[in-house]
């Protein structure tokens, strides 16, 4: 169980939009696509660089990438972080991400998991960066 301090995605229950909270501050981030960006070392390291609104996950590390081709963004569908059972899984994933250091370097792996023991189709998505992105 997270403690009241680690940052973490949610659905509200409620109004069914996604919202992102650490501590006592909690932001509705909506009913959108969702990015992590990272980059992963040559010991095979990954280091959470961006998460958050896709569409300003990529705005924001288009100077990155310029220095860092290694850059790595997985765009996460509303419509996979919607589903019932494959939703919550790819939540804990992203969460876990946000909380262990280096976990991110096997994110593409994990979530491809949840989305194929779920059926997930790829959904794909406009994208404004320039370089590869991987679309859940």
């Amino acid at each position: 169980m997270p403690s009241a301090l680690e940052p973490r995605y949610k659905i509200d229950p409620a109004t069914g939009q996604l919202f992102f909270e650490i501590g006592r501050s909690r932001t509705i981030v909506g009913d959108i696509d969702l990015a992590v960006a990272w980059t992963t070392d040559e010991d095979g390291n990954g280091c959470l660089h961006k998460h958050g609104k896709a569409a300003q996950v990529s705005a924001k590390m288009a100077p990155v990438r310029v220095i860092d081709p290694s850059l790595k963004i997985a765009t996460i569908p509303w419509e996979a972080i919607r589903h019932p059972e494959a939703g919550p899984k790819i939540l804990e994933e992203v969460n876990k991400c946000l909380s262990i250091s280096g976990r991110v370097s096997r994110f593409e792996e994990r979530i491809g998991e949840i989305a194929a023991a779920h059926e997930i189709k790829v959904f794909p998505r406009d994208s404004e960066a320039s370089g590869p992105s991987l679309q859940i």
